[in-house]
């Protein structure tokens, strides 16, 4: 666990690659995918890094957040104070039935395990409630390589780049229902395109879900 945060510090989110803008184009996008489904209520991010998202959301829902970084959570806790806890997802148990929305933007290719983590996702969230997310698209040619290449030589802490059928299987397993896949297309850290056509797996780095429970 300790080796894990060490992977997780400042040098990590102060990277360039890494590095939030506050207010991104990106984290707005994310927050529309939302409000088009949730205008408030509770919502929870799962490695909530720099907060960039987190701060956004925070103008329309009641947000909580969890890393795994003890970097992370002590800069943010400055700003939202205990709603921000070190943990990790898999062995964090959240409150059952108790979240309207909850967020995991490219955190499950770090975990070993991501189907215990989607386990504990489904308990924590509301009836009629929706998870949204995304993850590497390890699909097609073209998929395929970028996670390849990302994997390689630029972000080493990834362990569990799937394809799509699988992250399909894991959220039917666990009765999620209207589960939703489109495509990211990432310009920048803080700037990104989603693709909702059919040919979205060809050309997208990222696999994004809308899920509901």
């Amino acid at each position: 666990m300790g080796i894990i945060k060490k992977r997780f510090d400042r040098n990590y989110f102060e990277n360039i690659l890494y590095r939030e803008i506050p207010g991104s184009q990106r984290n707005r996008n994310r927050l529309k995918l939302i409000m088009d489904i949730k205008k408030n209520g509770k919502l929870l991010e799962i490695g909530c890094g720099s907060g960039g998202f987190l701060d956004l959301a925070a103008e329309y829902f009641d947000v909580d957040g969890i890393d795994i970084s003890r970097y992370s959570v002590h800069h943010l806790k400055k700003r939202h104070g205990g709603k921000i806890i070190l943990g990790n997802i898999v062995h964090t148990k959240l409150k059952k039935n108790y979240y309207d929305v909850i967020v995991i933007f490219n955190v499950l290719e770090h975990i070993k395990r991501p189907e215990l983590a989607i386990r504990n996702i489904y308990n924590g969230l509301k009836q009629g409630g929706v998870l949204v997310g995304s993850v590497p698209n390890n699909s097609s040619l073209f998929g395929s390589f970028a996670a390849w290449f990302i994997n390689s030589f630029i972000d080493k802490t990834h362990c569990s780049t799937f394809q799509p059928n699988y992250w399909l299987k894991a959220f039917k397993k666990y009765n999620f229902r209207k589960i939703n896949f489109f495509g990211e297309i990432i310009f920048s850290r803080n700037r990104n395109r989603y693709l909702k056509r059919k040919y979205w797996r060809h050309l997208s780095f990222n696999l994004m879900f809308i899920c509901k429970k």
